[in-house]
């Protein structure tokens, strides 16, 4: 019977020496004494409960032997051999024979290990909870305030004292009063709160926006028995993305009126500029001009026509900001259209050779004529512009199953890897070799506009130092007929 108790204990003669043990005791040691050999227990080390070392003839066992009386409450450390530390709680007894005489002593060890590392987790989280910058609060089901921490009382203004025991809806604004039955149902349903943003209201009446977190209670059965709720205050983060918010829609704003500027700006300079294109077409005309003189007078249309380009593209800028680009999808030939303004091209750029490789006689396609000219168009002006100093372009023309393919590619120093991602992006302006940058950056987030109105996509496929290729796809829709 004495080996089958769950609890520890062994025995020891009246000069110390360990005469019995269970099984239990055995467990906690870790080991077996020798009887008859083993002094005062049988732990292999003793230590106070701060951690220092116990000699033999210090622990209890040993002074209830030496002075006869039994010692209660007196905790210590014991170490297995296996180096496990073990808090344990002694209980020696001294017995006596019927004349009085101390035979020996009894000693029942309790293991409280659990219950010192419990309590040493709750002393812990109290610590953390107590000094939280957060509000920390728990209540019962019923609403009543059971634990208010220092935070709760920076956010709040109410003092422990003043919130122990009272209903937690002195926090709550009438119009949000719904908002705690459907936290308490979702407590009792065993569910948590996440990050739930809402008001509360402090002790002088003001309201604070909070993201409020609720967690289930339970007792030592696991019967939920309340809530915890732990509140952050989220005033500053509140105010920055107000002020975020008013920043996003004054920079709206003034978009709205630069792009408005630029349509009218952009309105007004067309007239002027197609009357100048005018009267300098009657001066080119006049037989009264020397050929040096019509040279110039042919230069300055061409300046004005470079000038007439950046007006429309401005314009297509403000109308692409508007949403009010128009597109007029037709049937047209598109090979056609393409040989026609390589023919341009290449009479308007002598230095230019401009080859074009593609196996395709008609391609009919459903799209806007128009603005797919001004792609290809746009595409090839960069291709000359970019790379002076070369004098070759090839264009490739390919179809498959479903997409129409374009590259034009040139000859020149190539595009930075770092621009490339950015290069379609309104106003991107590509740095050159001398880090001066070129153009308005306005032709390519155009064609970018245009080819992504047609389903299609464009990219660009660039080496520093090899030159760049630019593609576009259309995809190939039922109207279009390859021939």
């Amino acid at each position: 019977m004495f080996d089958t108790l769950p609890v520890a204990i062994y025995t020891c003669d009246h000069q110390g020496y360990v005469t019995s043990y269970n099984k239990a005791a055995v467990d906690l040691w870790g080991r077996e004494p020798e009887l008859g050999k083993d002094l005062w227990c049988g732990s292999w080390k003793i230590f106070w409960p701060d951690g220092r070392p116990m000699s033999l003839d210090e622990c209890p066992m040993a002074r209830t032997l030496k002075e006869g009386v039994a010692l209660v409450g007196e905790e210590i450390l014991i170490s297995c051999p296996d180096g496990l530390l073990k808090n344990v709680l002694p209980s020696p007894v001294p017995l006596f024979d019927h004349s009085g005489r101390l035979t020996g002593a009894i000693n029942t060890l309790m293991d409280v290990t659990a219950q010192r590392l419990g309590e040493k987790k709750q002393a812990m989280l109290a610590a953390i909870i107590e000094h939280s910058e957060d509000a920390i609060v728990s209540k019962t089901l019923n609403g009543d305030i059971t634990s208010w921490n220092q935070g709760a009382e920076k956010l709040f203004g109410y003092t422990e004292q003043e919130m122990l025991g009272k209903h937690i809806s002195i926090l709550i604004p009438k119009d949000r009063m719904a908002e705690e039955d459907l936290i308490i149902e979702r407590v009792k349903s065993d569910k948590s709160i996440a990050h739930f943003e809402t008001i509360r209201i402090t002790k002088d009446g003001l309201e604070v926006p909070i993201s409020l977190t609720v967690s289930p209670i339970r007792d030592g059965k696991g019967r939920i028995i309340g809530a915890s709720k732990i509140a952050r205050d989220i005033s500053v983060q509140k105010l920055s993305e107000a002020q975020l918010q008013k920043l996003y829609e004054d920079i709206q704003a003034l978009n709205s009126k630069k792009d408005e500027f630029i349509g009218m700006a952009s309105h007004e300079l067309k007239t002027p500029v197609t009357s100048i294109d005018a009267f300098l077409q009657l001066v080119q005309r006049s037989q009264l001009l020397e050929q040096r003189d019509k040279e110039l007078v042919s230069k300055a249309r061409t300046q004005v026509g470079r000038l007439t380009s950046l007006i429309a593209d401005l314009l297509d800028v403000t109308k692409i900001q508007t949403g009010k680009m128009a597109y007029t999808f037709t049937g047209f030939d598109f090979t056609g259209v393409l040989k026609e303004v390589i023919e341009v091209m290449q009479q308007n750029h002598p230095s230019h050779q401009i080859s074009l490789y593609s196996d395709i006689d008609m391609l009919h396609v459903f799209a806007d004529k128009q603005r797919i000219e001004q792609v290809v168009i746009n595409l090839i002006s960069n291709a000359i512009r970019y790379a002076p100093n070369t004098h070759e372009m090839v264009i490739r023309q390919s179809v498959n199953d479903q997409y129409l393919k374009l590259s034009v590619q040139d000859f020149g120093p190539g595009i930075d890897p770092s621009e490339q991602a950015e290069i379609f992006s309104r106003f991107y302006q590509v740095k050159r070799s001398n880090g001066n940058a070129s153009g308005l950056g306005i032709g390519l987030y155009i064609s970018r506009e245009i080819v992504d109105r047609h389903q299609g996509r464009i990219w660009v496929e660039s080496t520093p130092g090899e030159g760049a290729t630019f593609s576009f796809e259309l995809p190939l829709m039922r109207e279009t007929k390859i021939i």
